[in-house]
C-alpha cells in the first residue's frame, strides 16, 4: 500500500558526509517501492538541481530549511557548511556549545527552522507517518510534533543516543538527566524506533521500553555495482602491484578508533619478519587529523604506508574494488558501530581484515564469512592476521548471504516498520 511519508534527516545530499548516504538511499528505495516521500532537510550544505523533481513528480520532493549554521557560513564568506570529507584535515573537537545545548547544538541552530515548516508540510500534505533520522537527536521533536496531529512516527537511530555515546559527556548532572529525560521521553513515544544495530536496539527495549525494530545500514547496488564490473579497473588507484594492498577509506580515528596497535602490528612484523613486511602496503583515503598524521609516519619499513587523503567517493569505492583487501577498525568500546564503511566493504566482494572482534560490525562480517577478525586493540592478533592476509588466507564475502544488507531489502524492512507503526498509531487513538 502506498504511503506518504515525510523523511526528517539533517544529513541529506549534497552533503558528502557518510550520515547522509542512509537517509539518501533509503527515500530513493521507498519511492521505489511506491510510497511518495517528501524530504525535510538544512540548506546549511547547498542544494541540488533536482530538489524539485521528485515533487513535480508526485513524489514529495526535498525541502531545505533555514540553518544557523548557514549564517555562520556566510559571516565567513561561504554559501554553505563545508562537509567532513572536503578536506584533508579535520579536527576531533566538538563545538562548545556541544557542551551547553541538550541534547545537541542543532536544537537551537537547525530545529526553530525545520519544525514550523514540517507542521506547514503536514498540514498541506497529510503525512501518513514521518520518519525522523539521528543523529542529531534534536530531529525526533520534530516526529514527536506531527505525531501528535496525527502522523504515524518511526524514530530511526543511526548512533546510539546515551548509549555508547559520540557527543561530549555533559558537564553537569542536571544536563545529563535532562538528556537522559528526553531520550526516554522522545524514543519511548514514537510508535516505532529502528535502529541500525542489535547491541543499540537491545539496550532500548531493556533501558527506555521502546518499541524497536532491527533496519541495518546497507549498501545501494546502483551506486555500488559488482566487483569486476564495467568502470571497475582500478586503472586510478595508486597501489603497487608488488605489494598485497590493505585498503582503508575514511576517516581513520574516529568514533573511538584508535591505530595505534595496528601501526604497532605493522612495525612488528616490519623487526621480526622484513621478508612478509616487505609484501604489504597499508593504503588509507581520508581525513586524518594532525596527532594521526604523525602516527601514520612511523617508520614501518619494509612495509609501506600511503597517504592518499581525502577523495571523492567514486574514486574511493573504485580504490575499494582494486584493493587486494579492505581494512575495517572497530573499538570493543563501540559495540554498536555497522556503519556505511562496512557495507561498501561487503558490496565490493574483497577480503577483509577486521579489527572488529566484540562489535557489531565484526558479528556481520564474521556472519557473511567476508574476512578475517580480530580485536582492534590486541597488536599481537593484528600481527598474525598481517601474517594471513599476505599468505592470501583471508577470504571474501558470501555474495549470497548480503542480499539481506542491499538497500532495496533493508528499505522493504523500513517500509515494514512504517505499516507497524501506523497500525501501532490507529490502537492508540
Amino acid at each position: 500500500m502506498s504511503r506518504s511519508i515525510l523523511v526528517v534527516a539533517y544529513f541529506y545530499p549534497p552533503c558528502p558526509d557518510a550520515g547522509a548516504h542512509r537517509p539518501a538511499a533509503m527515500v530513493k528505495y521507498l519511492r521505489q517501492l511506491g510510497h511518495p516521500v517528501t524530504v525535510l532537510t538544512t540548506s546549511a550544505y547547498g542544494r541540488l538541481p533536482d530538489d524539485q523533481a521528485a515533487a513535480d513528480a508526485g513524489e514529495g520532493g526535498v525541502v531545505r530549511t533555514g540553518d544557523l549554521q548557514l549564517v555562520r557560513a556566510r559571516l565567513r564568506g561561504e554559501d554553505r557548511v563545508q562537509a567532513m570529507y572536503e578536506a584533508d584535515t579535520y579536527s576531533p573537537g566538538f563545538h562548545p556549545l556541544s557542551r551547553v545545548l541538550v541534547p545537541e547544538p542543532l536544537v537551537l541552530a537547525w530545529v526553530p527552522f525545520a519544525l514550523p515548516r514540517a507542521l506547514r508540510l503536514h498540514r498541506a500534505r497529510g503525512f501518513d507517518a514521518v520518519i525522523t533520522t539521528s543523529p542529531p537527536e534534536s530531529a525526533h521533536l520534530i516526529g514527536r510534533a506531527l505525531a501528535r496531529r496525527g502522523a504515524a512516527w518511526v524514530a530511526d537511530v543511526r548512533d546510539g543516543w546515551t548509549f555508547e555515546p559520540l557527543r561530549p559527556r555533559f558537564p553537569t548532572a542536571v544536563q545529563r538527566r535532562l538528556d537522559e529525560r528526553m531520550e526516554r521521553g522522545l524514543l519511548g513515544s514514537a510508535d516505532v524506533v529502528t535502529c541500525v544495530s542489535r547491541p543499540a536496539a537491545e539496550d532500548l527495549r531493556s533501558r527506555v521500553g521502546a518499541s524497536v525494530e532491527l533496519v541495518p545500514n546497507g549498501w545501494d547496488p546502483e551506486l555500488s555495482p559488482p566487483a569486476g564490473g564495467e568502470g571497475d579497473s582500478g586503472e586510478d588507484a595508486p597501489l603497487d602491484p608488488e605489494r598485497v594492498s590493505l585498503v582503508y577509506t575514511g576517516r581513520f580515528g574516529s568514533y573511538g578508533r584508535d591505530p595505534r596497535p595496528l601501526i604497532e602490528a605493522l612495525r612488528r612484523l616490519a623487526e621480526r619478519e622484513p621478508d612478509q613486511a616487505a609484501r604489504v602496503e597499508l593504503v588509507l583515503a581520508g581525513p586524518y587529523t594532525d596527532a594521526e598524521l604523525a602516527l601514520l609516519r612511523t617508520d614501518v619499513s619494509p612495509a609501506r604506508i600511503s597517504v592518499l587523503g581525502s577523495l571523492p567517493r567514486a574514486r574511493a569505492l573504485a580504490l575499494q574494488r582494486a584493493a587486494d583487501a579492505l581494512l575495517l577498525i572497530a573499538s570493543p568500546g563501540r559495540t554498536q558501530l555497522a556503519n556505511l564503511k562496512l557495507f561498501e566493504y561487503l558490496a565490493a566482494g574483497r577480503p577483509m581484515l577486521a579489527l572488529a572482534r566484540g562489535t557489531e560490525a565484526g558479528r556481520i562480517i564474521a556472519e557473511t564469512g567476508g574476512g578475517e577478525v580480530v580485536r582492534a586493540d590486541d597488536a599481537a592478533a593484528i600481527t598474525d592476521a598481517l601474517r594471513q592476509l599476505v599468505a592470501g588466507e583471508i577470504s571474501a564475502p558470501d555474495p549470497e548471504r548480503l542480499r539481506e544488507y542491499s538497500y532495496p531489502t533493508v528499505a522493504e524492512r523500513m517500509s515494514e516498520a512504517v505499516e507497524r507503526a501506523i497500525a501501532s498509531e490507529r490502537v492508540s487513538h
